[in-house]
């Protein structure tokens, strides 16, 4: 992966190394999605949408697509709909107003299966957080929260100027 840089935009050799293996990072973690998400037969959009229903807990349709930076409509429903072929959600009435419909993940069979795929990853970065101080540790989690928190603005007005 390639970098432009302009007189402006050179780093010391130290941030620059740190913004590299951050790039590397995120390409290898969209790698990983993508071949999860072959390996069980979905596509990586999906994958994005058991992770937004891991973490959030059953939503609308709209609500999913959201979560996972899609269109309302014919993207999430087609989304949904595979997801919901393949055993990882169903689709059921809110309780509370029985017009809205939630989508719902389904924690045993195919998400299960999903769950242990991710458990050796799991596993390899609990083990590299462990190896570090409480110190560093402080460290790193303030680091990730600025940059998940800057990623996220620039998510964000990217969709708005969209």
């Amino acid at each position: 992966m390639s970098t432009v840089s302009t007189p402006g935009t050179r780093r010391s050799s130290d941030v620059g190394a740190l913004y590299e293996e951050l790039r590397v990072g995120a390409a290898l973690a969209v790698r990983f999605h993508a071949a999860v998400a072959g390996h069980l037969g979905i596509n990586i959009t999906d994958v994005n949408c058991l992770g937004a229903l891991d973490k959030n807990g059953a939503m609308s349709p709209g609500e999913l697509a959201a979560h996972a930076g899609l269109s309302r409509g014919g993207a999430i429903t087609a989304a949904v709909d595979r997801l919901e072929k393949a055993g990882f959600v169903r689709r059921r009435r809110d309780e509370e107003d029985r017009r809205k419909v939630l989508v719902e993940l389904l924690r045993d069979g195919a998400y299960a299966r999903l769950t242990r795929t991710f458990d050796a990853l799991d596993q390899a970065y609990t083990e590299v957080i462990e190896s570090c101080t409480e110190e560093q540790r402080s460290l790193l989690l303030e680091f990730n929260r600025k940059v998940n928190a800057g990623l996220q603005e620039r998510i964000t007005a990217l969709q708005e100027h969209a």
